[in-house]
């Protein structure tokens, strides 16, 4: 009984390893070379993409963790383009208005078209905060 067990052990350790052995699967010669191609991100108003107005483009800087200046007047028809500064990813976030996520030296711009106080702030970090103030074109 004792050399049958043996036969068994040793016949079932060569099928193991015929059965490991087979599942090897043959490398390529050649491994293509993908070469990866950059896609600028251009964000977009959450609502419509908003084209540029007839009226002037008052800029805002996003640095050291704060919107610069923090508050701006402006008339309809105006458009507010936020740019960032700052080395980390930032937000604008508005009642009618989102940019998506902003990088290093990347720009959002937003027309405004109706008269009225818009807050705002990054909704990466909800302490930063500023505000519009749309007031209606003569």
């Amino acid at each position: 009984m004792r050399k049958e067990l043996a036969i068994f052990i040793v016949l079932l350790s060569i099928f193991l390893a015929i059965g490991c052995a087979g599942n090897k699967q043959a490398t390529p010669a050649e491994t293509p070379v993908v070469t990866p191609v950059e896609t600028p991100v251009v964000p977009v108003s959450a609502v419509t993409p908003q084209p540029l107005g007839e009226g002037k483009i008052v800029e805002v800087a996003i640095e050291n963790f704060s919107f610069n200046p923090a508050s701006v007047e402006i008339l309809t028809g105006d458009t507010v383009r936020w740019k960032n500064a700052d080395s980390v990813t930032h937000t604008v976030r508005g009642p009618t208005f989102e940019s998506g996520e902003l990088k290093k030296g990347d720009t959002y711009d937003f027309l405004f078209t109706d008269a009225g106080t818009y807050n705002y702030n990054c909704s990466i970090h909800p302490s930063m905060k500023g505000t519009v103030v749309v007031n209606e074109k003569n």
